[in-house]
């Protein structure tokens, strides 16, 4: 049997294709299986304990990526970014096409402040305090559920400690 050398070339191009296909499928941002995940309450005024689903970003890398390029959140879902130390925090919303609320949340776990951002915007939203954490949910999750600027958030203890 006699192969010449462009078939040989087409069926390495043919496989190389497969495995970088695979390798995007893989690697696709909407897969988030690497991502750490947790149960946090909030807790509002009106002494209600509300649920929340949430993604943990505690590295840089997953900071950045955040909830970008998310087509979809779940109704009682989110993002907790982590961070060591108690700073002024920036988002934006490139790349992220979910209108999202975000909670500026004290080192003990008061809520500081609430924002509404819109999607596919390069608005910064700065906090006005430092915080240590932010938790991103749906627009619309924290007023439908009476949470507000004071009302508080269950951090996990794993990362209470700086």
């Amino acid at each position: 049997m006699e192969i010449n050398n462009k078939k040989v070339a087409f069926l390495i191009a043919i496989i190389l294709i497969s495995m970088l296909l695979v390798w995007f499928a893989v690697r696709s941002p909407d897969n988030d299986d690497d991502l750490k995940k947790e149960t946090i309450t909030l807790n509002n005024s009106n002494g209600e304990a509300i649920e929340v689903k949430v993604e943990i970003a505690d590295e840089e890398d997953e900071r950045t990526e955040g909830l970008m390029h998310r087509e979809s959140l779940c109704e009682d879902c989110g993002m907790l970014f982590v961070y060591e130390e108690s700073e002024h925090r920036s988002f934006w919303m490139k790349n992220t096409h979910i209108p999202l609320s975000i909670a500026f949340i004290s080192e003990n776990g008061t809520i500081m402040e609430i924002q509404q951002m819109e999607p596919e915007t390069t608005e910064s939203h700065v906090s006005e305090d430092p915080c240590r954490y932010a938790l991103e949910v749906n627009q619309g999750f924290f007023q439908e559920n009476h949470i507000k600027a004071g009302d508080t958030v269950s951090i996990p203890e794993r990362f209470q400690d700086g």
